[in-house]
């Protein structure tokens, strides 16, 4: 096709979608009422029935879909529901029903779950309510069946919101998806069965779902190739190994660890060339192949890159019944009206952008891309093609089927980048290359798991002898994409630059009963605890990411609490710090032991840290450590903590981690004059005793931080205490009203910025230079 007739093409189902999706921004970000953009949208789809005014056909959609999106995000019963409820849990009775198959993890040792439901009916109090709108249920216990319907007692509260930079905000995942409030089920006896109904399609779905995962698994279940197997297969990639997730994600090859377009169009191949090798009419195959399709897309969870695929490949397919060509950006088209018309939320979903994005992308730019670089390997178009050799001949064939490849990966590589980039601030240099192996191996690997679904109806073993194949060349697939992933600059995190004149920024993250932190000064990157295991996967390595961190220099671990340190290995292994830094005391940690006897045998070095020594980060910026001593005791670990001050450009604050009363006693005994500063930051003792008095007005900082948990009670601020600080005269700033507390240090003068909104706006402070009087 000419590039002429390209541009000449009728396209009505994509301007109707580019329609749809300006309509769905408008009601998204227009705080106007869904009734209002109803009756916008029936004026103009009326006066588009006069032949005169028909050009109103494209407002009329536009401000359908906006309606759609309003009542959909801002005025549903939902988000009517979350207005009746707050953060904090209240005792309730309801009624829900199951929508979906509750996945339990491998890993969880108390059988926890967690699945959307709809809210039938809710009593709170004297109160009942018939909300009709979907929550999220995490339930303890035996999982409940789809389409069940149980009587509960349980507690619910609003989704909380996001409580720290660059981690995925889970809250506005929910609310894009439409549910605002989550139910919790304590124990599975507090529930009781009315009745199950649901979709019998979606139920055969489930468990054909499961009889997949069954057989694809046999004799290599547990296995890290089994697992990923079952990611391409059928999309689950809950139980895969983080390490194996990062190398698919760094090398730009994740859209093969779960279900996507290309698995989609596998299958109508795969179905295709089986109806035709069984004598099946081009006409049936159609009809088979078409319904076929969408149950598979069904089958892997409705995410937006199969439903496409199975839209995009339904049009082709009614195209050849109908004798008619299929226009590929007409179908891209269709696809998003379809998941529009459905769900106009999904416009907001990195899945449906990344998707679309990429295809609409192959479409345009492949073509021309190949033919450019076909040109490089083509042979002299003058030479007769008898002359060629049978091996030069082959070579051509390969270089075609090369450059088809490069032109796809590249085209979807370059339209990807900004969306990559914006969502998840990674640069992925090997994903061309690392495509180029990794998609035809994952296309021999889902063919041959679905030939282990057939060898399975007949045989177990049978389906044994395919899977073992599979292993095989799964593991050659991982250890492609690991080789790939490991190259020097294979892929780079990329954050905002710091803003000029900054020194340092120390970032407080809330890890609740637990403690993280980040410096980052210039180049120089260091973690003052990376928080508990999930905490420093989900939390601290998320926000390290998003500032563009790819090495760390420093890790310093305050003491052996596991809700402080117990993330460490993740990290360690993910960033590779060149130092840690310990006080080498003993204590009874068993994750702390394991850590130091790592380290011993390991490449990071590791770094005795007692009172005095002093820690470099650059020219601009240092830690000392206050306390403590070498000969320092205690029962408890907390007794141990390293109590770190920071200076820079004038700028101090000190940070106690868990350190109690006995600490702070030694500090004024010995260190009474490194105590003042401009900001403290420190956790709660076991013993729920940090914070004296005396120690304070030593310090008289002009901020306090400090952390707050409802569990156990030693986390709890008591009112006295909090009245005594502000009655010194010192700002507190409690991380359960804050979240996540950052600190921009400059030369003379300090930002302090809290994370969540409602504890107020950024605040600039002086420097200890200028001093300030406590009350």
């Amino acid at each position: 096709m000419s590039r002429a007739a390209f541009f000449r093409q009728r396209l009505p189902c994509a301007g109707l979608f580019l329609c749809a999706a300006a309509g769905v921004v408008l009601g998204r970000y227009v705080p106007i009422p869904g009734w209002e953009f109803a009756a916008g949208a029936a004026g103009a789809l009326v006066a588009a029935c006069i032949p005169a005014f028909r050009p109103a056909l494209p407002v009329g959609v536009a401000l359908t879909f906006a309606a759609a999106q309003a009542w959909q995000y801002r005025e549903s019963p939902a988000v009517r529901l979350a207005a009746c409820l707050s953060e904090s849990p209240q005792s309730c009775e309801a009624e829900i029903t199951v929508l979906e198959a509750p996945h339990l993890a491998a890993t969880s040792p108390a059988r926890r779950c967690r699945f959307a439901a709809r809210l039938d009916r809710l009593t709170l109090g004297v109160r009942e309510l018939r909300p009709g709108c979907d929550v999220i249920v995490a339930w303890n216990g035996e999982p409940p069946v789809y389409g069940g319907r149980y009587d509960v007692r349980a507690s619910i509260s609003n989704c909380p919101a996001a409580r720290n930079p660059g981690a995925f905000d889970y809250t506005a995942w929910l609310a894009n998806a439409g549910i605002r409030s989550a139910l919790s089920v304590l124990r599975d006896r507090d529930a009781r069965l009315l009745g199950v109904g649901g979709n019998p399609v979606v139920r055969f779905a489930i468990a054909s779902r499961a009889w997949i995962e069954r057989t694809i698994s046999l004799g290599i279940a547990g296995t890290p190739e089994a697992q990923l197997i079952r990611a391409m297969t059928i999309g689950d990639t809950s139980d895969a190994p983080d390490s194996i997730k990062d190398a698919f994600r760094e090398t730009g090859t994740f859209h093969l660890f779960s279900v996507s377009g290309l698995h989609v169009g596998i299958v109508a191949v795969m179905l295709w060339t089986l109806l035709g090798a069984c004598g099946v009419s081009q006409r049936r195959s159609v009809l088979i192949i078409i319904p076929g399709l969408f149950f598979y897309a069904l089958l892997t969870g409705l995410s937006a890159a199969s439903v496409r695929a199975a839209v995009m490949l339904s049009i082709i397919a009614f195209g050849l019944l109908l004798d008619r060509p299929h226009v590929p950006l007409n179908s891209v088209g269709a696809a998003g009206l379809v998941i529009l018309f459905g769900d106009t939320s999904q416009l907001f979903n990195s899945g449906f952008q990344l998707s679309f994005g990429a295809v609409t992308a192959i479409i345009l730019l492949a073509a021309p891309l190949q033919r450019r670089v076909e040109t490089l390997t083509a042979p002299d178009p003058f030479l007769p093609a008898r002359l060629i050799s049978p091996l030069r001949r082959a070579g051509c064939h390969l270089a075609v089927g090369t450059a088809g490849l490069v032109a796809v990966s590249l085209s979807a590589w370059l339209v990807s980048l900004p969306l990559i980039v914006y969502y998840f601030h990674l640069v992925s240099l090997s994903s061309i290359p690392a495509n180029l192996l990794a998609v035809p191996l994952s296309s021999v690997c889902l063919c041959l798991a679905s030939v282990a679904l057939v060898a399975g109806t007949v045989s177990p073993w049978l389906a044994e002898i395919f899977n073992q194949a599979n292993f095989l060349l799964t593991k050659i697939l991982i250890f492609v994409v690991q080789a790939f992933a490991s190259l020097p600059g294979s892929s780079i995190y990329v954050g905002a630059p710091q803003p000029p004149g900054t020194l340092a920024t120390l970032t407080l993250l809330d890890a609740g009963a637990g403690g993280a932190g980040v410096l980052l000064a210039g180049r120089d990157a260091w973690i003052i605890d990376p928080g508990s295991e999930f905490f420093a996967d989900a939390v601290t390595l998320a926000f390290l990411r998003s500032r563009g961190v790819n090495h760390l220099d420093a890790v310093v671990l305050t003491h052996g609490d596991i809700k402080h340190i117990g993330g460490f290995d993740r990290i360690a292994a993910t960033l590779h710090p060149d130092r840690v830094f310990d006080s080498g005391l003993a204590d009874r940690s068993p994750t702390r032991k394991r850590i130091l006897a790592a380290l011993a045998a390991g490449r990071e070095r590791l770094v005795p840290a007692n009172a005095g020594t002093t820690l470099a980060v650059n020219d601009a910026v240092r830690l000392t450590v206050l306390y403590p001593p070498p000969n320092a005791g205690g029962v408890y670990a907390d007794d141990k903590s390293l109590v770190l001050r920071i200076e820079a450009g004038g700028f101090s604050a000190l940070l106690l981690s868990d350190s109690g009363l006995a600490a702070e006693q030694w500090l004024l005994a010995h260190a009474a004059g490194r105590l003042p500063c401009d900001v403290v930051a420190m956790g709660r003792h076991v013993s729920g005793l940090s914070g004296d008095p005396d120690f304070l007005r030593a310090a008289h900082p002009r901020i306090l931080i400090t952390t707050v948990a409802p569990f156990p009670t030693s986390e709890q601020i008591r009112p006295q205490w909090a009245q005594a600080v502000r009655a010194l005269g010192i700002d507190l700033i409690r991380q359960d009203e804050s979240g996540a507390v950052t600190l921009t240090i400059r030369r003379g003068a300090f930002t302090v910025t809290p994370f969540l909104p409602a504890a107020g706006p950024p605040r600039i402070f002086p420097t200890s230079h200028a001093p300030h009087t406590l009350r």
